[in-house]
């Protein structure tokens, strides 16, 4: 056998060895024992592939410097060295080399089928396990799932479908009537599939389906295209829309019955449409008037002056007419202040009583109602109170102004019913000092006469010269002490009558300052001597005279009893300035600070609560000058006296 024979016997073996089933460190040791034999001269060979080594070291000393040596590395990064030499140092042939390069490309080929293989066989056992996933997913998957062919031949159906189908879901039986038998219209197919073609998809389609036994199953069917073996399959999904349709159909069924039933009853279809339109504008106009009411009685409780609140059990506030209380949160906080709920809880009571209660309660010098209503479920068990607060510190004080002008009343009644009695026997006194006055103009002429006989003449132990001179005397005082008499109590009668209270009559302020110092002449003097300084030129205004005498009368006082030293001096003058009156009373008494000026127009302050102060006087007084469209101006310092200033504008001409 020749040497090129040898060669070629080598290539098929080692080609055959290449092709075998057995593994590659096998094959490449089969490989070089195959190459020993075609170049038997070789007396090294060394063969790496990768990072495996067969025969001689690649990575140790050249076996023979004339040695030959071939490295590939293949498509796949497979790299495969070959060498060969004689130990001796025998050159290799031309012919050699062209021999173990082609041995190294072959056994490179192979190198790179086995990668190659292997990558295959990776990815195949990926896709396997995908497949076995995606069809895990799609056996599983709640929803019915269908893929078939263009032609509607079936491929595959999960159980779910089965299922909507009434068929077994082991899929014993074929579902192979897609084409014909599934869709109620034979023409939907068609038309999904052309959907699909042109849009790429169908997301929610509704259609019926037929079941096994007939019965249609209105579903939402989704579509789409997929590739399977790189044929063309369509693969479908569907929801059952079987109860969501009898809702529908029940829905419609009601409706057409209630129609029915409507139309059953109507003898007249048009009188009934006529009054089904009478009684829809009926209707709108009851709903118009319920929610103007529901307006009204809104706007109603927002206008609500007493503050209204709805409270729970636990005294919190659910709702209230006040926007300062519409917060949530107690109650007690909300309308008091409070931080801790209050000692004789009104809602607590009523929770107790099962009844509505009311409560008057004095808060930061607030006079307060509280009234209480309970709130009923339809067990008749309390879930809530309705309580209504009112401020009735107003009320209180006109409650106390009205008890001080009812007492005022009475004493007017007690004044005139005194000064009634009184005026009866100072007018016989009156009356007789006239006639006293007559006789002694008469018998004095008599007793001189006889008094000249009669030198030692003695009249009450008095001589008669000092009688004669000192008995008209005594008469006329006693005919002034009368006059005062009777004008006292006529002062006293006309301030304590009862008037209409109108201001209607036409008032010369002196007369009326005169008439008030003769009222309180001996209350006044006592304390201070009265200095009266009253313009005679003043002209009248249109008021109310006994109320102004009322405002005068208290001023006068107060001043009198402003004054603590042994005598002091009240100043009381009027004047016109042009554009008003002033009446101007002014005292050298205690005087007042900042504060007490602020107060006492303020109803039920007084600075003589311990000696029978009422608090009212100057309030009443500052009311009756702001009727006449007055004012009243206070100037004071302490130790140095005050001065009230009365200023009254004229009537106006329409006036």
């Amino acid at each position: 056998m020749t040497q090129q024979d040898a060669k070629l016997q080598c290539i098929y073996a080692i080609q055959r060895e290449l092709d075998s089933s057995q593994s590659f460190s096998e094959i490449m040791t089969a490989c070089l024992g195959h190459l020993r034999h075609a170049l038997p001269a070789a007396m090294l060979f060394g063969l790496r592939l990768d990072d495996c080594e067969y025969g001689a070291a690649i990575s140790g000393e050249s076996p023979a410097p004339a040695g030959l040596e071939v490295d590939i590395v293949t498509t796949t990064g497979a790299r495969v060295a070959l060498r060969a030499g004689h130990w001796n140092g025998v050159q290799l042939s031309e012919d050699d080399g062209l021999f173990l390069r082609q041995v190294a490309r072959m056994i490179a080929c192979a190198a790179e089928r086995r990668d190659l293989r292997t990558e295959t066989e990776e990815d195949n056992r990926r896709i396997a396990e995908l497949k076995n996933e995606i069809s895990n997913l799609f056996e599983k998957a709640p929803v019915p799932l269908l893929v078939t062919t263009v032609n509607g031949d079936v491929v595959r159906a999960n159980p779910a479908f089965y299922r909507l189908l009434g068929l077994p879901e082991d899929g014993s039986v074929q579902v192979n009537f897609v084409r014909d038998q599934l869709y109620v219209r034979p023409e939907t197919r068609s038309r999904i599939l052309e959907r699909v073609a042109k849009e790429g998809r169908i997301d929610a389609l509704e259609l019926t389906l037929i079941a096994r036994d007939g019965t249609p199953i209105p579903l939402i069917g989704s579509y789409t295209f997929v590739d399977i073996d790189g044929v063309r399959h369509l693969e479908s999904a569907y929801k059952d829309i079987s109860i969501r349709k009898e809702l529908e159909r029940k829905l419609i069924e009601h409706n057409e019955n209630l129609e029915k039933n409507v139309c059953e009853r109507t003898v007249d279809l048009e009188n009934q449409k006529n009054l089904l339109v009478k009684k829809n504008r009926e209707l709108l106009r009851v709903t118009e008037k319920l929610r103007e009411h529901k307006t009204r009685l809104q706007t109603l409780f927002t206008a609500i002056t007493d503050m209204v609140i709805l409270i729970d059990p636990d005294l919190n506030v659910l709702m209230s007419n006040q926007k300062n209380v519409r917060s949530k949160g107690k109650c007690y906080k909300k309308v008091f202040g409070r931080d801790e709920r209050c000692e004789d809880c009104l809602v607590e009571r009523l929770f107790a009583e099962r009844s509505s209660v009311t409560q008057e309660r004095v808060v930061d010098g607030e006079y307060y109602v509280l009234q209480a209503y309970p709130i009923f479920d339809a067990k008749h068990q309390i879930v809530g109170a309705l309580e209504i607060s009112r401020v009735v510190t107003k009320e209180k004080n006109m409650e106390r102004q009205l008890l001080q002008a009812d007492k005022l009343a009475s004493l007017g009644q007690l004044v005139s019913g005194i000064g009634h009695e009184i005026n009866n026997p100072n007018t016989f006194i009156r009356g007789n000092l006239h006639i006293v006055q007559e006789a002694m103009n008469d018998i004095f002429p008599i007793l001189d006469s006889y008094c000249k006989s009669h030198p030692d003449l003695k009249v009450a132990r008095l001589s008669y010269d000092i009688f004669r001179k000192n008995l008209p005397i005594l008469v006329e005082d006693m005919v002034q002490g009368a006059d005062r008499i009777k004008g006292i109590v006529d002062g006293l009668k006309k301030f304590a009558r009862q008037d209409d209270g109108y201001l209607n009559e036409v008032v010369n302020i002196n007369t009326v300052a005169e008439s008030c110092l003769r009222l309180v002449d001996n209350q006044v003097r006592r304390t201070a001597d009265v200095k009266v300084d009253l313009d005679p030129y003043l002209p009248t205004i249109v008021g109310n005279s006994q109320k102004l005498q009322q405002v005068i009368v208290n001023i006068v006082i107060n001043a009198s009893q402003a004054i603590e030293r042994p005598k002091g001096v009240i100043e009381l003058s009027s004047k016109f300035d042009g554009k008003e009156i002033v009446l101007k009373v002014k005292d050298n008494g205690k005087g007042m600070d900042e504060k007490t000026i602020s107060q006492i127009f303020d109803p039920f302050f007084t600075t003589k609560r311990n000696r029978g102060g009422t608090g009212l006087g100057l309030s009443i007084a500052y009311g009756i000058i702001k009727e006449h469209k007055g004012r009243i101006e206070v100037i004071s310092e302490v130790g140095a006296g005050t001065s009230f200033s009365i200023h009254l504008p004229l009537a106006s001409a329409e006036e």
